[in-house]
């Protein structure tokens, strides 16, 4: 507490302390006056300052005993834990214990509160991984069916027809598995394992993996390995499955946004060096993103202009991606011109410190993330 901010609010304390003081010495004056005696200017000034002193050793004490006090109630800061705000200091006064009594009580009633929103949290997660578990039967059923379907001829009329069933389905369970992906953000850290990751091999079990996606949109891809490899080849240290989860994500959104009726979608893939870091650049050829929409792109479920155009949108992509990364200790950054196409790429720190702030991510403190505007992959 200011020193300012505690004159003021003892201010009517301050005024009504000086009016009785005049008040006396103006009666005793007065009552001198009636007797033919009259008090010295040096006995006024005597009074004046004993009564200054007087009330400036009760305003040093009370201010002592409430800035102890209040303290401790400034805000906290982003690492401070919330509990530490329930060990108030002894009241030493009628108003700080009552205050105390009532913090006591509100702070009981926060933490019963969370307790119960948490728990609330845990079954809709667990209903929707149950969910999600479930719906992956019919799903693989139904891929299963296609596959039968197809080893007969099948008549030209229900080519189309099947294709789109197929293409259906394979939506649906991208879908299933980014709900699977987004409940287990939530307990990261049991669904962890750090080792080493070879780019170029993921990049190509990637590519392979998505081929029939790539395509029926029409969209090729490209593997830039013009640079030189460093010592080792390009290799980082990461956990392999999500990983291949950011990716999957960026490259969904290259492959939807690249398609084109006019002509041929192109992917590009590119590994170099920045400084002591890795960087591995996405770029595609597509719509773009526009600049309003571009510092909004991590946000979940916006899906901008974009969106608009592509209705298959749900606007969870890049930001599952970019929590992926968050926790992985990478960085990600995207940059988009419209009619020219967009460029995602992730950081990966040096190998002796590339998890230096995984241990607060998986705690659950926050970290700031990158989202450069223009320059050359689509939004989901």
């Amino acid at each position: 507490m200011k020193l300012g901010a505690f004159l003021r609010d003892r201010a009517l304390y301050i005024g009504v302390y000086g009016a009785f003081g005049l008040l006396i010495v103006t009666v005793v004056q007065l009552d001198l006056r009636l007797s033919g005696a009259s008090l010295q200017r040096a006995n006024l000034l005597y009074l004046w300052l004993l009564g200054m002193v007087g009330l400036l050793v009760f305003l040093v004490a009370d201010y002592l005993r409430q800035a102890a006090f209040l303290r401790h109630l400034v805000p906290p800061g982003p690492d401070q834990p919330l509990d530490d705000l329930a060990l108030l200091p002894e009241p030493r006064t009628l108003e700080q214990q009552a205050f105390a009594e009532a913090w006591a009580g509100l702070y009981g009633r926060l933490r019963a509160e969370l307790a119960a929103e948490r728990e609330r949290a845990q079954q809709n997660l667990r209903f929707l991984s149950q969910w999600a578990h479930h719906m992956k039967t019919p799903v693989a059923v139904i891929d299963l069916e296609l596959q039968k379907a197809r080893q007969q001829p099948v008549p030209p009329d229900l080519e189309s027809f099947l294709r789109s069933i197929e293409e259906e389905n394979r939506r649906l369970q991208h879908a299933l598995q980014a709900l699977l992906n987004r409940v287990r953000l939530e307990d990261f850290a049991a669904d962890f394992r750090a080792e080493e990751v070879d780019l170029v091999a993921l990049i190509r079990r990637l590519l392979s993996d998505q081929k029939r996606a790539f395509i029926a949109h029409r969209v090729y891809p490209r593997l830039d390995l013009e640079e030189p490899a460093p010592p080792g080849g390009w290799v980082v240290r990461s956990d392999p499955k999500w990983l291949r989860f950011v990716l999957e994500q960026v490259v969904s959104n290259a492959i939807k946004y690249s398609a084109r009726p006019d002509g041929e979608g192109q992917v590009t893939f590119r590994l170099r060096r920045q400084g002591d870091e890795t960087a591995l650049e996405v770029a595609d050829n597509g719509v773009g993103i526009p600049p309003e929409d571009l510092g909004r792109v991590f946000d979940p479920f916006y899906t901008g202009e974009n969106g608009r155009r592509f209705p298959q949108s749900t606007g969870l992509g890049l930001y599952l991606a970019r929590e992926a990364c968050r926790r992985l200790g990478h960085s990600i950054a995207i940059q988009s011109r419209p009619g020219e196409g967009t460029r995602v790429t992730l950081r990966f720190a040096p190998r002796p410190t590339t998890f230096t702030g995984l241990e607060p991510v998986l705690l659950g403190a926050s970290r700031p993330q990158e989202a450069d505007l223009p320059g050359p992959g689509g939004n989901m």
